[in-house]
């Protein structure tokens, strides 16, 4: 792009992009081995009760779950711990489902402290399914083992401002995640939207992105099915993003003229290839959010395909993957 349109570098999982600055990321949910964590919602920062309002969250959602299932309920509370914990164990023993009734099903949850910052990570663990029926000191001993393994992973999460150079993810533009490991698991899906300061616009980009292993062929098909029907209909533009070749389909929103629609889909994906994995991109622009001095300077389709091609694996992004090979 020849302008040089003000802009600012975001970091999200292993990659970073290049957005306008009217833009802000609205929403980031990640799915990990052990946790999951929507991070624009789930950091609070200078609430001195937030302590004690989380456990009455957590027992106020605990009795909803009883209400539906009766016998669930609140069996550990650490609040000395690193990260605090509760744990719910939901009583499935009379669900008419065959999968609910022969499980025990617990679902942790976790606040994650930030004393430097004086900032709070709601946090929630994926759920812990066993199989009925076993001896309860058995099933106590893989409840634990399972939730330190998650209180370990949780406790991972550190304060890092970007730009940096750490292995893992980027949660946002401040926090970070390195297990230590390859996790067996990633997927995530982040939103930035178009803002004039008071409001949101229709500019907007979604993306997300998923670990495939070598045995979910049908997943990738099912994904990228709606490829083949744009390609019927739409021309499209080769574009490189992440590393991963991929088409470019844009339209012209028929309800907003300066608006231009856009979706990328990969061609370039690998099964079971970490460096490869399933991106999906779709979104707005809208030029009436750029400045005004660049409104008649810029296209929005000269802005979609510079913003895809700033998609890069940032530095050390791809470290554990490759050390891993």
């Amino acid at each position: 792009m020849s302008t040089q349109l003000p802009t600012q570098k975001h970091c999200f999982g292993r990659y970073e992009i290049e957005l306008p600055n009217f833009m802000y990321m609205n929403s980031g949910a990640y799915l990990f081995e052990n946790f999951r964590v929507e991070i624009v919602r789930a950091v609070r920062t200078d609430y001195p009760a937030i302590e004690n309002d989380w456990v009455s969250y957590i027992k106020g959602k605990v009795a909803t779950d009883s209400s539906n299932w009766p016998g669930s309920k609140l069996v550990h509370q650490n609040m000395k711990s690193t990260p605090r914990v509760l744990l719910e164990y939901m009583d499935t023993s009379k669900d008419p489902s065959i999968s609910l009734g022969s499980i025990y099903m617990f679902n942790p949850y976790y606040l994650k402290s930030f004393p430097e910052r004086k900032a709070w990570m709601l946090v929630t663990g994926n759920s812990i399914e066993l199989a009925r029926p076993q001896p309860s000191d058995k099933l106590d001993t893989e409840v634990k083992r399972r939730m330190d393994a998650q209180m370990r992973d949780v406790a991972k999460i550190t304060y890092h401002t970007y730009p940096h150079y750490e292995q893992g993810y980027c949660l946002d533009n401040e926090y970070q995640y390195y297990p230590g490991r390859l996790e067996k698991q990633d997927s995530y899906g982040i939103t930035w939207r178009g803002t004039t300061g008071n409001a949101d616009t229709a500019s907007r980009i979604t993306i997300d992105v998923q670990s495939l292993n070598k045995d979910e062929q049908s997943v990738l098909e099912n994904r990228t099915s709606k490829g083949k029907l744009l390609r019927t209909f739409f021309p499209s533009t080769t574009v490189v993003v992440g590393g991963i070749k991929g088409e470019l389909y844009t339209s012209h929103d028929k309800l907003n003229p300066t608006g231009r629609e856009f979706q990328w889909l990969p061609s370039g994906t690998e099964l079971g290839n970490r460096l490869k994995p399933l991106i999906m991109i779709d979104g707005e622009i809208d030029t009436r959010d750029l400045p005004p001095e660049y409104r008649d300077k810029i296209s929005g389709e000269e802005l979609i395909l510079w913003i895809l091609e700033s998609i890069k694996m940032r530095v050390g992004g791809d470290e554990d993957i490759l050390s891993h090979r």
